[in-house]
């Protein structure tokens, strides 16, 4: 079971992640100004969120300064997210002057874009063995959390008056590793090294299913509960627990992240699918399901730019900011303006034309996935086995050295994470055992890790390494 510093990791991931779906704006705005007005305010929210964006991505050093500093500074950010999204709320509601609820989009935009570096960090440095099983939790977690949309006013509206508020005190209070690598500005790598084959497609499945919707619903996010969500909650929920139930019962890492991108690709194109065949008989299943599956396509585009700032020492402002924020900025246009757009330009009923550009869209993501697979598994097959492993004896010394461990501590780690017992390896090494129990808890301080089994994970996951 998580423990109560999980649980300040997964409550907080929770409350951040409805932010992308349209239930979250669209509860402020659905009785307050009609469709135009909220696409005006969501689509000026997405731009501001790409400027701040970009300017940390400029000057990183700001970003790692405010992350860097007393924790209780993202809770301000939090408060003033959770404040500006209120603020747009009541201006629309008491007809206030345009500027005020551009201070408020501006403030929901600055918030919202610390937020997402905050726990994009935290989930970049944790170590622990259910890392992943904490972050599916998360995910499902938040899907409860929106049914509380369908409650009456004002309860519906405590998502997304505090969500960002809660997240921030979660963080606040989340006590993180006490050994925590550096994904600054200066780590090593580029954008360039993230880019691989399962993140661009990652990212071509986020935007066409942008486009899809945007066809489905012709740009508009305005939100009502009790109309056409039901299928769609139904199966977000399932597809979130069974994610669960597989983190559960597989260890983190990059298998296990394709076994569950496999699962959502394969609902995405179910999706594709029955647009295709059944749209114009069953319009909300088959939307449901798209919609549902562009969702959790998002969700692991960030874990797996989560995976590649770990393994490969990258930027984490740089990475998330321009492979997941501005992602999701330019889906977001892409799915309230210029599909729209296209549409209107087309000038025919949705049932004529969009079955068949679902079907050859399916089929391009069908024929690109599997050329991604066949050129994976070529690439396997020609690595030599040990071709991408250190030996353990070098990957305990690596380890040393970035901790600053003693030569003593660096071969207790060797013995230890062997999984000897602390007897053998006093004996080993021709200590006491109390001696050895001294050094395995100096190194575990000093590493940031509480067990036997974190040494052990921590250690492979090292000698995976080139």
């Amino acid at each position: 079971m998580p423990s109560a510093n999980d649980w300040l990791f997964i409550i907080g991931l929770a409350c951040y992640w409805p932010a992308f779906r349209n239930s979250f704006f669209g509860l402020v705005f659905a009785e307050n100004g009609g469709n135009a007005q909220f696409d005006v305010e969501y689509l000026l929210f997405l731009g501001l969120v790409a400027v701040v964006c970009s300017a940390c991505l400029l000057r990183n050093s700001i970003v790692d300064r405010i992350l860097g500093s007393k924790r209780i500074v993202v809770f301000g950010f939090g408060v003033l997210a959770s404040a500006g999204i209120s603020l747009s709320y009541f201006c629309g509601l008491f007809d206030l002057p345009w500027g005020f609820s551009f201070a408020g989009t501006f403030l929901s935009a600055s918030g919202f874009v610390v937020i997402t570096f905050a726990w994009s960090l935290e989930a970049a440095r944790s170590r622990e063995r259910n890392m992943f099983l904490n972050i599916a939790m998360s995910f499902f977690l938040s899907f409860i959390l929106s049914l509380t949309s369908l409650l009456p006013n004002p309860v519906s509206l405590a998502l997304p008056f505090l969500s960002w508020m809660v997240s921030g005190a979660a963080y606040t209070a989340y006590q993180p590793p006490r050994t925590r690598p550096d994904y600054s500005q200066n780590a090593q790598g580029s954008v360039r090294s993230a880019l691989s084959g399962l993140v661009i497609l990652l990212i071509a499945f986020l935007v066409i299913g942008a486009i899809i919707r945007g066809f489905l619903y012709f740009g508009t996010i305005s939100y009502s509960p009790e109309q056409g969500t039901y299928s769609r909650r139904a199966i977000s929920l399932a597809l979130s627990l069974i994610i669960v139930c597989i983190a559960y019962r597989a260890d983190t890492g990059r298998p296990l992240l394709f076994w569950l991108w496999t699962l959502v690709a394969l609902v995405f194109f179910c999706g594709l699918f029955l647009i295709g065949a059944l749209y114009p008989a069953m319009p909300e299943l088959a939307s449901g399901v798209a919609i549902s599956g562009r969702t959790f396509v998002s969700f692991f585009l960030w874990v797996a730019l989560i995976l590649a700032v770990r393994e490969k020492r990258l930027s984490l402002v740089s990475v998330v900011g321009s492979l997941f924020v501005l992602v999701e900025c330019v889906s977001g246009f892409c799915s309230y303006f210029v599909a729209p757009e296209i549409a209107r330009t087309i000038d025919l009923p949705i049932a004529t034309y969009l079955p068949a550009f679902a079907l050859l869209i399916a089929f391009i993501l069908v024929a690109s996935t599997i050329v991604f697979l066949a050129l994976l598994a070529n690439r396997k097959l020609a690595e030599l086995p040990t071709a991408n492993r250190l030996s353990r004896e070098a990957a305990c010394t690596a380890l040393a050295e970035e901790h600053g461990l003693t030569a003593r501590e660096a071969e207790v780690m060797l013995e230890f994470s062997q999984g000897n017992s602390l007897k053998k390896v006093a004996e080993t090494m021709y200590i006491s055992t109390s001696t050895a129990q001294t050094h395995v808890k100096s190194l575990y301080r000093k590493m940031g890790i509480h067990s036997k089994q974190e040494l052990i994970d921590l250690v492979g996951e090292c000698m995976g390494e080139r």
